[in-house]
């Protein structure tokens, strides 16, 4: 499907919400987090309010993932007694 035009593009997402052949219904939240990036980029060209609050979501995920690695290797390191700092965990 093409979406060359406003019109297009919400169709495609429609059919996105409701893929049909007895596929469970789509809430607009998980849309949201299983679209991918081929069809957001292209939907910001149609919508260019909703580019700024998607960078804002990519920037929150990939801190969220910088965040989460940085907690598990301390973690590692802690079960490893590999740590300098000694203070009990609670």
């Amino acid at each position: 499907m093409q979406l060359q035009t406003p019109d297009e593009a919400r169709d495609f997402l429609r059919l996105c919400l409701a893929p049909g052949l007895g596929r469970k219904k789509r809430s607009v939240t998980q849309l949201a987090l299983i679209m991918p990036d081929r069809l957001a980029t292209p939907l910001t060209e149609h919508a260019r309010h909703l580019a700024e609050p998607r960078d804002a979501v990519d920037r929150a995920e990939s801190a969220a993932t910088e965040a989460r690695a940085a907690y598990t290797e301390g973690l590692r390191a802690w079960i490893a007694d590999e740590t300098t700092d000694r203070k009990d965990c609670g």
